[in-house]
């Protein structure tokens, strides 16, 4: 009884020990559902691909009679099914579902808004608005919601103008429109979130500043105002008007001597998961650059492979692999690397020169997908096939999410 006693008051004083858990993208034949970190599978397996989200969220992909289909997923449940839409952001408290409308235009746009249409979901997968936009931006910051039961909304329409307003959650409906109809606006988060404001064109075309400010979740003031014209000056050249130099002769620099058993060039590592075409699989990607030998560089001795640090005069990484990758996305005091041996490989992080961790051998080439996923100290890797296509993921240890 004692013991049962502690139990829940664990519990209610711990939460975080029973509920911390990551959710994975589990593999089984070639379809993928969501599984717990033991592998249990939570959502079944009926998606030709799960792309992971940002905030505990996921798009399903499916090819239903030769058409793309995307559902979305939050918190292990399908919200939107066999949608039309290219892919899902969720901000704040709302669900943005985007269409790409001419993915080709949009690329070349650089990302061009005018090719999307987009429509606002709430988190229990309801549509609001009643309308689509070209774009819809939720004027709130990703760590810090300013406003109580409500939020303000920048939209953009297929007339090309824009609007604020302001949406009541509860409600699930426009409480105020602020303005309408701008042609332009231009945005100022300097003093967010105690204050936002915003330039806009009026009705009659006039510049109009408008200036909100917060308090205890709620907007405390707002006042509108004409707006300062911008006073930089657009001269091109010099700051005096006067036009660039022509361009020197380059020069040109002698080939720096190459240290004994180094290696001219590093290859990086990274994938490529196209957003517009969700159902192409990621790809792994290799880029090589020439090494640089005041720094760092690879250096073979005996036949193998180490990382030497030429500032230091020593190894990071001894010279005992056949291969050794560079990766990315492990922070700014971090370094990661894919080590290869015996057509095995496995994923070193280091910090300050430290291990920080290094994976369990991996029969495909494992690639480092983030840190502390889910709950802290849970590595998520993804494997790639020897075609350098996305196969499964698996956790740090070698546990792989996937089954026949």
């Amino acid at each position: 009884m004692k013991k049962l006693l502690l139990n829940i008051f664990l519990i209610i004083l711990f939460p975080c020990l029973t509920t911390a858990q990551a959710y994975i993208p589990y593999r089984v034949g070639n379809l993928f559902g969501i599984s717990d970190e033991q592998g249990k599978m939570i959502l079944p397996a009926k998606f030709d691909k799960i792309v992971i989200g940002y905030d505990k969220d996921f798009t399903g992909i499916s090819k239903v009679e030769n058409q793309i289909k995307t559902s979305y997923i939050l918190n292990n449940k399908v919200l939107i099914s066999n949608s039309d839409y290219t892919y899902f952001e969720k901000k704040q408290d709302f669900i943005i579902a985007i269409k790409v409308n001419d993915p080709d235009s949009y690329e070349r746009s650089n990302g061009n808004p005018d090719y999307l249409t987009q429509k606002l979901f709430n988190l229990e997968g309801q549509e609001l608005l009643g309308r689509s936009y070209q774009n819809i931006i939720v004027v709130e910051d990703q760590k810090t919601s300013f406003l109580t039961g409500s939020s303000l909304l920048l939209l953009y329409d297929r007339k090309e103008r824009y609007s604020l307003v302001l949406f009541d959650k509860k409600q699930k409906k426009i409480t105020k429109t602020y303005f309408q109809n701008s042609y332009d606006v231009d945005t100022d988060y300097d003093l967010f979130p105690k204050s936002f404001s915003i330039d806009f064109n009026d009705q009659a075309g006039t510049k109009k500043k408008l200036i909100l400010e917060f308090e205890n979740g709620k907007i405390k003031s707002e006042k509108t105002e004409a707006a300062i014209k911008n006073r930089g000056n657009n001269i091109t050249g010099s700051s005096y008007g006067m036009p660039p130099p022509p361009p020197g002769i380059p020069r040109k620099e002698p080939k720096p001597s190459i240290p004994a058993g180094a290696l001219e060039n590093l290859e990086t590592v990274t994938s490529y998961d196209y957003i517009i075409t969700p159902a192409d699989p990621e790809i792994l990607r290799f880029i090589k650059r020439a090494a640089d030998f005041k720094y760092a560089y690879l250096k073979k001795e005996n036949s193998k492979i180490g990382y030497f640090l030429a500032d230091k005069n020593t190894y990071l990484i001894p010279p005992k692999y056949d291969g050794i990758y560079l990766t990315e996305g492990h922070g700014v005091f971090y370094s990661g690397f894919v080590l290869k041996n015996n057509n095995q490989y496995q994923i070193l992080v280091t910090s300050d020169g430290k291990q920080e961790f290094i994976t369990a051998p991996f029969d495909l080439f494992p690639l480092y997908d983030g840190r502390d996923y889910g709950r802290k100290g849970f590595q998520l890797i993804k494997l790639f096939d020897k075609d350098n296509k996305f196969f499964c993921y698996a956790n740090s240890e070698g546990k792989l999410y996937y089954t026949k």
